[in-house]
């Protein structure tokens, strides 16, 4: 009894010791041979943070902007900050081709004629597939509750169908106030700017 377990025990030390061996043969066939080589086993993955709970750069910089953008618009007294971040409402609703966006920079409660500015715009984006703005301010001053801008603007317009762009240039008065959503634009002219 005690001969036939150690010749199994035999058997299987040698039958492990060949197939051991035969594997390190076959894993040391041709280098060149791509079939032959061993591929590392697969790492397992790592633990990524889910989207909400570590915003990525570019939601960082944009929440920044966006709240950087809030205080500037919030703030109790005018300023050329003030000023730029309305206008850059009105540029990027422009360039966006967005009515809602570019409205959004303009007070529709203490607006004079807002309905008629609103449907002015309205044809306005109908009439235009696509613009271009470039602005520069060129004064900001302060007459009461009102911020007042004077901007250099040129505004290209590019109609529907094969009508060439056309290039409005000007300089603009706006006058700003601060109401219950921030600075707004009130009043502006010329009216027909937009048009």
């Amino acid at each position: 009894m005690r001969v036939f377990a150690l010749r199994l025990l035999l058997s299987l030390l040698l039958g492990g010791a060949v197939a051991l061996a035969a594997q390190n043969s076959g894993s040391q066939q041709n280098p060149n041979d791509s079939s032959s080589q061993q591929q590392p086993p697969p790492q397992p993955p790592q633990q990524q943070p889910s989207p909400q709970q570590q915003p990525t750069p570019e939601k960082k910089k944009k929440d920044k902007k966006d709240k950087g953008s809030q205080d500037v618009m919030n703030a109790e007294v005018f300023s050329t900050a003030v000023a730029n971040s309305v206008l850059n409402d009105l540029r990027d609703g422009l360039e966006g081709h967005t009515q809602r966006l570019m409205l959004s920079a303009f007070d529709a409660d203490k607006m004079d004629g807002y309905l008629e500015f609103e449907d002015q715009i309205e044809a306005f984006f109908n009439k235009y597939i696509a613009f271009t703005v470039w602005f520069r301010i060129a004064q900001t001053s302060i007459d009461g509750p009102k911020g007042i801008v004077l901007v250099d603007i040129q505004l290209e317009e590019n109609p529907r169908g094969a009508a060439p762009p056309v290039r409005k240039n000007g300089q603009m008065r706006f006058e700003l106030e601060r109401g219950k959503k921030g600075w707004k634009i009130v009043d502006f002219s010329p009216r027909n700017f937009f048009s």
